[in-house]
């Protein structure tokens, strides 16, 4: 049997070196039995959640660290200090089996030293913690760029954002308004034994008290509703497509936005646009669960001369490309793999890309930008140079909403506890 320890150290072995939890977990999930999915997943994510914080126990415990070579028996120390600290598991069950990950991973010499390690935390633990508790970098687990960046950007919020990127994130559901209302499908939930309430701010949305298999869910096969953050769910509130229209979503998969946008009108013709050809397998799949219909194109939206017809769009919702850092407690490998240098980068393709798509709208129509980031250089500083050289560019004011806060010329929204992500949006109208 596989040691499940040792696999987790491995995928963070990957993850260090600049691979996504998505793409290095599947392979690992494969070597085990089903039931043992989850575990695997759970220790892959929590390590990934509180690296940094479990990184500096790692560096205190170790009299000396690894050879570059043995790297994967540092991340298991992380692996274990995971079990121990966070999890609050058994420390016999969890230092013993994490012990046995050395010989997994072919380097039995070492269980000695691992075992010190975590026996170690075990006996000092307070001190080690004490010592890590002043610096939010180790206290809150998030890399020193990221800390900073908040911090400056964000004074009053930058602490709660921290914190609320280390919770696991609530499970919200989009009612179909096309097969019922939200207060008619919230009922069934409540006949069928589910603790659900309705979202604050999304008409559609609803947060069930835990994740359940979707299968259960009642008509989710027949597409009566889908998993999407209420904060997502504002896309297409935004957007307000009317019947009949020609409609893009630019960057569209995996789908969640393009599926509403449909839900919301009669009619529409909707362009769905995604550089990847298999992330628009997503797109699909989605499309055919919910009976919908949408043209997938794989293409860059930057290169109209591959996809554009010519044919003007009463609307274009442009998801843009960003650092996701609104979305850390979904994706906690992202502290690891996002650089401060990753931020302007993306500022660049963002502007490009608003640039681009202008072009594609008619007079009259509406752009609604959006990123799940928290990052003003993404959001309100785009915006700001994009409005600044756009002379029929005309700012739809968001002042009135009752969500998130103003920044720029859009609302910014923070990761909130048992609510929605962050997000920012900011609505244009093209004058005629």
């Amino acid at each position: 049997m596989k040691n499940i320890r040792a696999l987790a150290a491995n995928v963070l072995l990957q993850v260090q070196q600049g691979q996504s939890l998505a793409q290095c977990l599947p392979h690992a999930e494969a070597q085990i039995e089903l039931d043992d999915i989850p575990f695997l997943r759970e220790l892959c994510y929590g390590s990934c959640r509180w690296y940094f914080t479990l990184n500096a126990l790692t560096k205190m415990l170790l009299s000396k660290p690894f050879r570059e070579d043995d790297q994967d028996l540092h991340q298991l120390v992380i692996v274990g200090l995971y079990q121990l600290h966070i999890q609050q598991k058994a420390p016999h069950a969890a230092i013993n089996e994490t012990v046995e990950g050395a010989k997994a991973l072919g380097k039995e010499k070492a269980k000695g030293v691992i075992n010190a390690c975590l026996r170690r935390f075990e006996r000092e633990s307070e001190q080690l913690l004490a010592s890590i508790k002043d610096n939010p970098v180790t206290s809150h687990s998030h890399p020193k760029w990221l800390v900073k960046s908040l911090q400056k950007a964000w004074p009053d919020h930058w602490l709660n954002i921290l914190e609320q990127n280390n919770q696991h994130p609530p499970f919200c559901l989009r009612v179909n308004q096309q097969h019922h209302s939200r207060d008619e499908y919230l009922k069934l939930l409540l006949e069928e034994g589910f603790d659900a309430r309705a979202a604050q701010y999304s008409p559609q949305g609803i947060y069930l008290s835990q994740a359940v298999n979707v299968y259960e869910l009642p008509g989710f096969e027949e597409g009566w509703c889908s998993i999407q953050d209420e904060a997502a769910q504002l896309a297409a509130e935004l957007l307000d497509p009317q019947d009949g229209e020609h409609i893009l979503d630019a960057c569209a998969a995996p789908g969640g936005k393009t599926c509403h946008i449909l839900e919301s009108a009669d009619d529409l013709s909707v362009v769905a646009i995604d550089l990847e050809e298999k992330r628009l397998q997503r797109v699909e799949e989605n499309l055919q669960r919910l009976q919908l219909e949408a043209q997938t194109i794989a293409a860059d939206a930057n290169d109209l001369d591959t996809w554009w017809d010519g044919n003007k769009f009463d609307r274009i919702l442009l998801d843009a490309p960003c650092a996701a850092i609104g979305v850390i407690r979904r994706h906690p490998d992202i502290k690891l793999l996002r650089r401060k240098a990753d931020i302007a980068q993306l500022a660049e393709v963002q502007l490009q890309l608003l640039k681009t798509l202008w072009q594609t709208l008619k007079p009259g129509g509406r752009l609604v930008y959006a990123t799940c980031s928290i990052m003003q250089e993404e959001n309100a500083a785009v915006l700001g140079q994009f409005v600044d050289g756009q002379q029929d560019a005309q700012v739809y004011s968001l002042h009135n909403e009752s969500w998130g806060e103003i920044s720029g010329h859009g609302r910014q929204l923070f990761p909130q506890q048992d609510g929605h992500d962050g997000f920012y949006y900011a609505v244009l109208d093209k004058q005629r």
